[in-house]
């Protein structure tokens, strides 16, 4: 399965690029970021055209996320973490084939810039939110060691300092 994330800073300005590098490299999933628009708005129909379904967590004029696939993606949730400024960054969703279930993530970080802003303290707190949720999914659905608990936690400190 081919699976390519692409921030494409507006998919509506950028639509005849998107298309030309799906039928190039033909992509089983194409995860979009920074897609600035709403889902009224969202190209569905084009890509439907060409063979892929559309799940979009969309915002007006920027940010925004995107999962465009030739597989139908069940579960979707544009919840995984609460954002507090309430910006459309991360969309989750998977994909069953036969026993087999792929699950897949698309976030658009905040930028943080510059440091020492509110913007860079966003950013920290945002991703301090993601790693637990990573988190809390891994623990809940995996078998995992205590070497790789041990990682998760490490990033997480990073975070926190």
């Amino acid at each position: 399965m081919k699976i390519i994330s692409w921030n494409v800073n507006s998919v509506r300005a950028r639509i005849d690029n998107i298309i030309d590098y799906i039928k190039d490299s033909k992509p089983d999933v194409l995860l979009l970021q920074e897609i600035k628009t709403q889902e009224e708005t969202f190209p569905k129909e084009i890509f439907k055209d060409i063979g892929y379904d559309s799940y979009i967590f969309g915002q007006k004029s920027y940010n925004g996320v995107a999962i465009i696939s030739k597989f139908k993606i069940e579960n979707i949730n544009i919840n995984f973490i609460k954002d507090e400024l309430k910006q459309s960054r991360i969309i989750t969703g998977e994909i069953s084939l036969g026993k087999k279930k792929i699950e897949l993530i698309n976030i658009y970080v905040p930028n943080g810039n510059p440091i020492d802003t509110e913007k860079y303290n966003y950013k920290k707190e945002w991703l301090k939110r993601f790693i637990n949720s990573v988190k809390d999914y891994v623990l809940k659905n995996y078998r995992i060691t205590q070497k790789q608990i041990e990682s998760l936690n490490k990033i997480y400190k990073e975070l926190n300092d």
